[in-house]
């Protein structure tokens, strides 16, 4: 257990070693890439509705 527990720790570490390389080498350009692509879907769990909410069965209202 100790010895695969070791090979788990260890590939974390040399991931983490090529995201941080990955990241120098990008300039800090991945931060901002995400920031800007976070800010395009924002917020994608409550989007605008394109007509006003209406219960059903109540009755239609007039403009």
């Amino acid at each position: 257990m100790a010895h695969s527990a070791n090979q788990a720790v260890e590939s974390l570490r040399k991931e983490q070693r090529e995201q941080r390389k990955d990241e120098k080498k990008a300039g800090g350009k991945g931060d901002r890439q995400l920031d800007r692509a976070l800010e395009d879907t924002f917020p994608a769990s409550d989007p605008v509705a394109p007509e006003s909410p209406t219960k059903p069965g109540a009755p239609e209202r007039r403009s």
